[in-house]
């Protein structure tokens, strides 16, 4: 199984490139979904960027012995035209690799609590259930990433236009699937920074962490 991660997108209310941007000092807001991602024993990342990305936010993985092996960076040309365009890319990355995957797991550059534990969890659904097309997980009903999608809705996926990401596909009648819902403090594990008030929360919630362990 292959995981593509976009990390392509950029915030029009922030006005600048999210996945830099620290939560701590030295913890870029971008490598903290992605850590996840390779911890959660899937095999090769596509990571989709945009073509001006200079990847510093991705360095200590890069560097990284550990990782550096599961990465495989993708530039979107189109990623401004929107997100289809990141997944289009992603999924054409994932099918001309060897060997080609049943199911990739999506994941969000810019939800930084998601957890390895949540990504394994939908990898045992999806085992557990060989006749579904995918597993995802939803706050207040709204479905979302981190997601698995089987080879059944590949041809779908690519087939998104504009700013059109896969929620689309799993509300729809052709495709079966299991969501996993949070909700109460669980909820936050899905936290999107996409302004600066979620930002903040989400450098309150990082910082909060740290002071526990």
């Amino acid at each position: 199984m292959s995981g593509i991660y976009l990390a392509a997108g950029q915030s029009s209310r922030m006005g600048k490139p999210k996945l830099p941007l620290e939560l701590f000092p030295g913890i870029a807001l971008g490598s903290l979904a992605l850590r996840a991602l390779l911890s959660s024993g899937i095999g090769r990342v596509h990571i989709v960027v945009r073509p001006d990305d200079p990847l510093a936010w991705l360095a200590d993985m890069r560097n990284n012995s550990r990782y550096a092996n599961q990465l495989h960076i993708v530039v979107c040309e189109e990623a401004s035209l929107g997100m289809s365009y990141s997944i289009r890319s992603g999924v054409d990355a994932a099918l001309s690799s060897f060997p080609k995957p049943d199911a990739v797991v999506i994941g969000l550059g810019d939800q930084p609590f998601v957890t390895a534990a949540m990504v394994r969890r939908l990898l045992s659904i999806m085992g557990e259930r060989p006749e579904i097309d995918f597993a995802a997980s939803s706050v207040d009903g709204a479905v979302m990433p981190p997601a698995i999608i089987r080879n059944t809705m590949f041809n779908a996926l690519r087939g998104l236009k504009g700013d059109m990401g896969a929620r689309k596909l799993f509300g729809s009648p052709e495709y079966n699937g299991e969501i996993v819902a949070y909700d109460g403090e669980a909820a936050e594990l899905l936290l999107d920074v996409d302004d600066e008030k979620s930002l903040r929360l989400a450098e309150r919630r990082y910082r909060d962490n740290r002071g526990r362990r």
